[in-house]
């Protein structure tokens, strides 16, 4: 029988060593922990069935045209990035193995996955905290082992969200629609901007947050961002997104079309203003 590549989000935990084989029955008893070993590893494993190779489970594979680092960034507060950070991150891992990166002093999502845990609930991707410190080598180190990595900012941190612009591939700038927001975004893509000048493969997008397709305020933001680049998807204000805290996000058909347009963007090697 052929090899038959097998993919799956990464599973939180510790990294151990992988045997020369892993046995089918073996397999089915411990396949959580195999797969989240082979993705952070990134080291193949034979399936054997009575001593014979059946398959091999190998890491996930990344499209190099798609970003492998994405950040949340924005100065002002209550934009919404812990939970856009968490419910993106959950749409990627239908096929993908990611990684969540509490850049936050809150530690916000830390908090949102150890809440989750104490409920006997498994995120279908890990969560890790970063310092700024720790940023850099942390996303980087992921991405090479194959991971898709989202960093959640904290806001009124200039040098994290710089930190973070200059190890990601494309930086998400979440906005509500409302003329106080749209005021403050003003200094957040000043400083994007000069990343951008710096970094020629550096990309950023402005996404709106809390959005009702039809609101008045909708369309005046939209107006008010002129030719910056944004992404045409918008997030709605949904009762499922604020009470999802120390749960597994489920409500994530913006999230899917969100992920499907940045990859239709990154493939099609141009960004849309």
């Amino acid at each position: 029988m052929a090899d038959d590549p097998v993919r799956s989000p990464r599973q939180p935990g510790k990294a151990r060593a992988l045997p020369g084989h892993v046995g089918i029955r073996a397999l089915r008893q411990h396949l959580p922990e195999v797969i989240s070993t082979v993705q952070q590893t990134g080291q193949a494993v034979p399936i054997t069935h009575h001593g014979k190779r059946v398959a091999t489970l190998v890491p996930a594979s990344q499209d190099p045209a798609l970003p492998q680092i994405i950040a949340f960034a924005s100065l002002k507060g209550g934009a919404g990035k812990s939970t856009l950070s968490m419910h993106l991150a959950a749409a990627m891992s239908k096929d993908r193995s990611v990684v969540v990166l509490d850049a936050d002093e809150e530690t916000s999502v830390w908090k949102w996955k150890l809440m989750a845990e104490e409920n006997g609930l498994r995120l279908p991707f890990d969560v890790q905290v970063a310092s700024r410190n720790t940023l850099v080598r942390t996303a980087r180190q992921l991405a090479n082992q194959g991971h898709t990595v989202v960093i959640d900012t904290p806001p009124n941190n200039r040098e994290i969200l710089k930190t973070a612009a200059l190890v990601a591939n494309l930086v998400l700038v979440p906005v509500l629609p409302t003329g106080i927001d749209m005021d403050r975004l003003g200094t957040t893509i000043e400083l994007l901007q000069e990343v951008e000048a710096a970094k020629p493969d550096f990309s950023w997008a402005v996404v709106l947050n809390r959005a009702e397709a039809r609101r008045r305020l909708v369309r005046e933001a939209k107006e008010a961002l002129g030719e910056y680049p944004k992404l045409r998807n918008a997030v709605r204000s949904l009762a499922a997104y604020a009470t999802v805290f120390g749960a597994v996000p489920t409500e994530l058909a913006e999230f899917e079309a969100l992920w499907e347009e940045i990859k239709s963007v990154f493939q099609a090697d141009e960004v849309e203003a």
